[in-house]
């Protein structure tokens, strides 16, 4: 081609196009992206996310939690009711406001079960993505029904809710039916095994908790709290100085500053702010500190504006004034309600072991593990169930422990791989939980925790690996294991002479 005829080709003008970030929420791929999974853990995730917020509620309302679940694959809808409070329509009203990201965890360091902050926006998003025209999500709660469907403005890419509120018979509490559309019907009976395993997974780490789950009408799971008094840190109990770093306080601080702007309330001032820290609630403790800073009377705001060194200064005078949280007072599930739930799934109680751990991270942070681990003789696998801060993981969030190692390498190790007719549960609690991703699959642990659950895993299944080593060995044996395992306890003189003196004469 000549330079000439090079000349009069015609060049495209490109048009700079600008896409909404509301589109996040449109799509499938986009809804993958924010939740971490794909379509086919979708409802798996919904029942998670449901059940998490169910139990939320309930224990900020001081209410033994509740909660009922019905999936049906005919009806193409899961169903999940909690007896909390009942989510106010004004709440209800701004989950469909995807111009905005609400959430009363995201700014708080915490042992809570989730931060997301925008679930619900992609649980009502779910639907419509799979679908392709239009979304239905009914939430019930207060005699009101609010029906939300979930469309898209086809020019701009941006979700366009509508909402429908008529009455409800549900006075208490609140029930959200998820409709999963037809289209991909297939991805719901997929997921059977794995959701009633979630939702029998909840009652391992809450001890408070009833909960029932039907399936197609079958009752699957229905377990019954075994202990309605248990406390745990709750979502709404102060958060502690002492889980903050510089970072995180300042984030924390202007969370509350761009709150008050939002709301168009008076700014509160620096005494209101750290009046809601744990060990602060105290005037003479906050005359201290607010002393130490000079900042008696300052508005939050005016103190965010000083100098770095402020913040910091601010959040060791806190830490002064206040002591740390006791490892315990996260919560502790017990042996007793792990002994029950691993019973419950057909474990023998004579093999059952128990370990826990309570300490402080390298950083100050208090934790709590606790592992347990049974044989279950009738079983043709293992079952494993993993947690953490009394939520279960989608997926085994113990992927990166200490020494390059992962839990499930670890029980190969130990003889408790996938096919071995036992049941690993495994919890973790602590304040500041870091994952390496955004659907929460791999949690990155500092490394004294993850060595910590390697000797725990180590302790529980002691006796398992030493029966099964002596089976490879010699094949024969495996005839031996019951006997090993769940043999009658030893009963001591001093025991069985205690025991005939209480005997009825």
């Amino acid at each position: 081609m000549s330079e000439a005829s090079k000349r009069t080709v015609p060049l495209l003008d490109r048009a700079v196009f600008r896409t909404s970030r509301l589109a996040d929420f449109c799509g499938v791929k986009e809804l993958t992206a924010q939740t971490g999974h794909a379509p086919e853990d979708w409802p798996v995730v919904i029942g998670k996310e449901l059940i998490d917020n169910g139990l939320d509620e309930c224990e900020e309302a001081e209410i033994g939690p509740e909660i009922s679940i019905a999936v049906s694959t005919e009806c193409a809808e899961i169903v999940i009711a909690d007896n909390g409070r009942g989510l106010p329509s004004e709440t209800i009203q701004g989950i469909i406001d995807y111009t905005i990201r609400v959430s009363s965890r995201e700014a708080y360091v915490s042992p809570t079960r989730g931060a997301q902050g925008n679930a619900l926006k992609t649980i009502v998003a779910m639907p419509f993505a799979l679908d392709g025209r239009r979304g239905i999500t009914v939430v019930e709660s207060h005699g009101l029904a609010h029906r939300i469907g979930f469309e898209v403005d086809p020019v701009r890419r941006e979700p366009k809710p509508l909402l429908q509120i008529s009455p409800s018979p549900v006075q208490k509490g609140t029930r959200i039916t998820v409709c999963w559309p037809d289209s991909a019907c297939s991805l719901l009976e997929q997921a059977e095994t794995r959701f009633v395993q979630m939702a029998a997974d909840f009652t391992a780490f809450n001890p408070h908790l009833t909960l029932s789950c039907r399936w197609n009408g079958q009752r699957r799971v229905n377990m019954t709290a075994s202990n309605p008094d248990w406390r745990k840190w709750r979502a709404c109990d102060l958060t502690s100085a002492h889980w903050y770093d510089t970072e995180r306080f300042e984030r924390y601080m202007a969370a509350h500053i761009a709150r008050d702007e939002d709301q168009g309330r008076a700014g509160r001032t620096v005494r209101e702010f750290i009046a809601e820290l744990r060990g602060l609630t105290r005037s003479d403790k906050q005359k201290v500190v607010l002393a130490a800073v000079q900042a008696a009377g300052m508005p939050l705001a005016s103190f965010f504006g000083r100098d770095d060194d402020a913040i910091a200064l601010l959040l060791a005078q806190c830490q002064q004034q206040t002591k740390p949280v006791a490892p315990k007072d996260l919560g502790v599930i017990g042996s007793d309600h792990f002994l029950a739930d691993c019973c419950a799934v057909g474990a023998a109680e004579e093999s059952f072991k128990y370990k826990k751990r309570l300490g402080e991270t390298a950083s100050g942070l208090p934790y709590a593990i606790e592992v347990a681990f049974a044989y279950r003789p009738e079983a043709t696998s293992r079952l494993l169930v993993t947690g953490v801060n009394f939520s279960v993981g989608i997926r085994n969030p113990f992927q990166r422990l200490a020494y390059f190692d992962d839990l499930s390498s670890q029980l190969t190790r130990r003889m408790a791989g996938p096919d071995e007719p036992i049941v690993v549960m495994l919890h973790y609690t602590c304040p500041r939980v870091d994952y390496t991703d955004r659907g929460k699959s791999t949690l990155s642990l500092p490394f004294e925790i993850g060595a910590a659950i390697r000797e725990l895993v180590e302790a529980v299944t002691k006796e398992w690996y030493t029966q099964r080593k002596r089976e490879e060995k010699e094949a024969s044996r495996k005839i031996e294991r019951r006997d090993r395992l769940i043999s009658t306890k030893k009963v001591s003189i001093k025991d069985a002479a205690w025991q005939a003196m209480q005997a009825p004469i």
